[in-house]
């Protein structure tokens, strides 16, 4: 009997501690529930800390030049008598590109120059009159300087003339006309842009502290936008300036362009040259890197309790962009799994959830 009240007691007192694991488990996986659901897991992107083979490079904005290029206008202000060009056309050297009204030069250039012709002929007859000793050594020199006189007067007024056209002083390829047959301009106005289109340049300056890495012949990559694209020409270094300017301690350099289509002289463009050997350097987007004047850093994923990721701040060191990477000199490793965006909803000890599929 006695043993019977012992194993009945027992029995109770499992059971009673049954029903109370049950319990205190029932409490607290509710705990963890309301936990969750207090603190949701975070959805962001993540990309793994990846190598990349690199080379060191010098970027910098330059600016397409072209081998000539001048702002033509005349050397005269007066009324445009006529126009013999129009916009874009590709003209010759020397080709007439514009008249003024000449106004009372030509009456007076052909007066200057029977003048000349009668001094000529005055001179030609002193001569002659000399040779028998019919006037004295002063007549005769007071002819030459008359006849010479009268010449260099046709010269001045030819010139005088010729200055009321333009020429142009280069072969090429004018831009847009900015004036009309009729219209009065001064002298030294810029009626039409001419660009030698021949050969293309690139112009661009490097700090000092890089003037030892340029050399010339060196390669250059130029990157400039079409639309959503980047385009890439190759080039290399023709010249380097001879001196660093004084105001920004930078060196000009002019780079030749080796292939031309698409590119117009004025246009800025990217840079690129190398520095140095490529060698291997952790690499992670830009997007993911949060930069703030007391350091930079990134969230970094670590496993957590119950199989959840947990994001935690990493201070960086960060080196150059490479286009839309970023390198990390310190401060994480391959493999490291960081967030690309989602940041701005995150604080470090935050459970998260990876969906790279979603832009976030």
């Amino acid at each position: 009997m006695k043993k019977a009240f012992l194993l009945l007691g027992l029995v109770v007192v499992l059971l009673f501690g049954a029903v109370y694991g049950w319990y205190a488990w029932r409490q607290q996986r509710l705990h963890t529930q309301l936990l969750a659901a207090a603190n949701p897991a975070v959805t962001v992107s993540a990309v793994k800390v990846k190598t990349r083979s690199i080379a060191g490079e010098l970027t910098a904005v330059g600016e397409v030049v072209p081998q000539q290029g001048a702002a033509l206008g005349p050397q005269v202000g007066g009324v445009i008598q006529k126009l013999y060009f129009h916009s874009g056309q590709t003209v010759s050297k020397g080709q007439l590109l514009l008249a003024l009204d000449p106004g009372a030069l030509p009456g007076q250039l052909q007066a200057a120059q029977a003048h000349a012709q009668l001094a000529s002929v005055d001179y030609r007859r002193a001569q002659k009159v000399y040779a028998i000793h019919g006037i004295s050594t002063a007549a005769l020199d007071k002819a030459q300087y008359d006849a010479e006189a009268a010449q260099g007067e046709v010269s001045a007024l030819q010139e005088s003339l010729a200055d009321t056209q333009l020429r142009a002083p280069f072969s090429g390829v004018l831009s847009l006309r900015t004036v009309n047959t009729g219209e009065f301009i001064h002298a030294g106005t810029a009626v039409v842009h001419l660009e030698n289109l021949q050969h293309l340049y690139v112009d661009f300056t490097v700090p000092q502290r890089d003037a030892q890495t340029l050399h010339k012949a060196a390669p250059v990559q130029v990157d400039i936008h079409d639309g959503e694209v980047v385009r890439h020409y190759g080039a290399s270094v023709q010249a380097i300036s001879s001196h660093v300017n004084a105001d920004n301690r930078a060196l000009s350099v002019r780079a030749l362009l080796q292939a031309e289509p698409g590119l117009k002289p004025g246009m800025f463009v990217r840079v690129v040259l190398e520095k140095e050997a490529p060698k291997a350097a952790l690499l992670i987007p830009t997007v993911a890197v949060s930069f703030n004047t007391y350091g930079d850093f990134v969230y970094v994923l670590s496993p957590g309790p119950d199989h959840r990721l947990i994001a935690r701040e990493q201070k960086v060191l960060t080196g150059t962009q490479q286009g839309q990477d970023t390198v990390i000199r310190s401060g994480l490793k391959v493999g490291d799994t960081v967030v690309t965006a989602g940041q701005v909803k995150l604080h470090s000890g935050d459970s998260v959830q990876i969906n790279n599929a979603v832009h976030l």
